[in-house]
């Protein structure tokens, strides 16, 4: 068990050995200055419904077609080890 993890980690610093990577050319990137609105300038999203009229509407058939109840109750047997 230990040579198979040392083992790995030689392979894996064999195979990241060769990567020349360029420092210089990654630091060099420009950072973006706009990242978008500032926090203080964003307005909360409105509300597009009535939550009143929502309820209403929601008792109204309640009352009309009564509650649906969950029809597939019965789950299968799980096997084990799943």
């Amino acid at each position: 068990m230990r040579y198979t993890i040392a083992a790995s980690g030689l392979l894996g610093l064999a195979a990241a050995a060769p990567q020349m990577i360029n420092i210089g050319a990654a630091l060099a990137v420009p950072t973006p200055t706009v990242l978008g609105p500032k926090v203080e300038e964003t307005k909360a999203p409105s509300i597009s419904y009535n939550p009143a009229a929502a309820a209403a509407t929601v008792a109204a058939i309640v009352k009309s077609e009564g509650v649906i109840e969950k029809r597939d109750t019965s789950c299968g047997a799980q096997q084990p080890g799943r």
